[in-house]
């Protein structure tokens, strides 16, 4: 998914803000579902734990590109990569540990959302 910077997501010094890069990468995982016409009212996938990289900024007017490699998925957890890559140089990757809930409850990922998970392994 690419995602142009603008105005909004930085600092005062026009550098990307950190938590952005966070929140590029829900939107790259929200658009995996859009895409095959799943919106989540009572479920869906919450961050559990998370690990953050930062090697290189972002600047206002960029272009960048997330992307995203399931490494696992197990009855409840998926296991993610995203990295961000503006002009094909790694800037951002965070390590993500998804749990399903529904009814804010955990529990077996469907076998829908699993086959449309397994495009991105």
């Amino acid at each position: 998914m690419n995602i142009r910077i603008y105005y909004e997501d930085t600092d005062a010094g026009a550098v990307v803000y950190h938590t952005k890069y966070i929140a590029f990468c829900e939107r790259a995982r929200s658009e995996i579902f859009f895409k095959n016409g799943i919106n989540f009212s009572d479920d869906g996938f919450v961050v559990r734990d998370l690990k953050a990289i930062f090697f290189s900024p972002a600047k206002l007017g960029d272009l960048v590109e997330v992307k995203t490699k399931i490494n696992s998925i197990k009855k409840s957890i998926v296991l993610i990569t995203q990295s961000i890559y503006k002009d094909d140089k790694l800037i951002f990757e965070a390590q993500i540990k998804l749990v399903y809930v529904k009814k804010w409850k955990v529990t077996t990922i469907p076998e829908e959302y699993k086959k449309i998970l397994n495009e991105f392994s």
